[in-house]
């Protein structure tokens, strides 16, 4: 089991990066001076318990301490994206978790992709500006918290930044991690981190860094305008999901993932190269809904279970959107209403949030989170979106 998820991260990662050089084509010069650097991290943090097997009988998990190494890349400042995003930056890291209590929680590695940008200066050496963190990690120990070997690993950080020489950068960034299995396994209280990195970043090339910030926000004279002003977005997604459910006061627990399947059509106003605003109809259907009839065997493991209809295990719904624009990738949130549901399990508030990796102008990969009734995690997305 261990294995296959490892050449399943192994082959998500292969596939993002050659989506990664087949946007990056698009633009012929990106590669000509293309500028590199490497960091490392140390990031300490707080471990929210909101689980009691993470209290630990009184010696809470309550702590943790991980060791990053990361590579990044910019684009060549002559190129189109380099002049549309001349602080941006992305790269993968690989990093290694403690909570200082291996036999409870194991000593996680993760592997993840991540972006940022400059979006102010204090002045010539100092900086403020924004990251995030996408990934997989593995190693952990389940336990009645966290049920799955491996998590997703989410994290945001606001790096501040001081330029000791045109070569070296010192951080200090104030962060926040979570780690979820996604509800591909019950239970998934997961793991929520507040702390801060210290880091050390090396350029190789020196005249990357002086660059303004400011133009990373400015509305810039390339925005293709006329009709490049609306886009549509179609996505096409699956997941799968494992939960409980509650049958004539009785709690059942699905022992098993079951598949989750959707479609948005997006259409979205380009501001300008960076922001994007508009609307999204989101379809869904999960066969986690609404189940009833449960049937425990004499341990009281759920061994049956029956199906609503297929109209009782549908969400249909509008949600406003908006989108950050990056090279390679767009952040996207909706916070959404149904229009169609039924049954005891539905809800009628739900929020998106969503990574789109663009293998081409027109090709993208798609990673989103839903959460039902705006704060409770419901399932992942996984897919394929093409844009008109």
């Amino acid at each position: 089991m261990r294995l296959r998820r490892v050449r399943q991260l192994l082959i998500l990662i292969f596939v993002s990066l050659i989506g990664v050089f087949a946007a990056l084509a698009e633009d012929p010069k990106w590669y000509e001076g293309v500028r590199h650097r490497l960091s490392v991290e140390l990031r300490p943090a707080y471990n929210i318990v909101s689980h009691y097997a993470l209290r630990n009988g009184g010696d809470p998990a309550d702590a943790s301490l991980s060791l990053h190494a990361r590579y990044a890349f910019s684009a060549n400042p002559e190129s189109r994206l380099g002049r549309l995003f001349p602080s941006a930056y992305q790269g993968i890291g690989i990093a290694a978790y403690s909570y200082f209590h291996h036999s409870l929680t194991g000593t996680p590695v993760a592997i993840y992709i991540f972006q940022g940008a400059r979006i102010a200066d204090f002045n010539k050496r100092a900086s403020i500006g924004y990251e995030w963190n996408l990934g997989y990690s593995f190693g952990w120990h389940p336990n009645e918290a966290m049920s799955s070997r491996g998590n997703i690993l989410i994290n945001i950080g606001v790096p501040i930044v001081w330029r000791v020489t045109d070569k070296w950068e010192l951080t200090l960034t104030p962060d926040f991690t979570h780690f979820s299995n996604g509800d591909t396994s019950f239970s998934n209280a997961g793991s929520n981190l507040f702390g801060a990195r210290i880091g050390a970043t090396y350029h190789f090339d020196a005249d990357c860094v002086p660059i303004s910030a400011r133009r990373f926000i400015a509305r810039s004279e390339e925005f293709d305008g006329g009709a490049r002003r609306m886009s549509y977005d179609i996505v096409a997604y699956g997941a799968w999901r494992a939960d409980r459910f509650i049958d004539d006061g009785s709690i059942y627990v699905v022992d098993k993932a079951l598949p989750i399947a959707g479609l948005h059509f997006q259409p979205l106003y380009n501001l300008n190269n960076y922001f994007a605003i508009g609307g999204s109809l989101d379809l869904q259907i999960d066969s986690s809904l609404n189940l009833y009839n449960g049937v425990k065997d004499d341990e009281g493991n759920t061994i049956a279970y029956s199906r609503p209809p297929l109209w009782q295990q549908m969400e249909a719904g509008v949600s406003l959107r908006g989108e950050i624009r990056a090279p390679i990738f767009s952040l996207g949130v909706g916070v959404g209403y149904n229009l169609v549901d039924s049954g005891y399990d539905t809800s009628r508030l739900y929020t998106t949030f969503s990574l789109k990796a663009h293998l081409t102008r027109r090709l993208m990969l798609y990673i989103g989170y839903r959460l039902n009734s705006q704060q409770y995690t419901h399932n992942l997305m996984y897919g394929l979106g093409v844009r008109l």
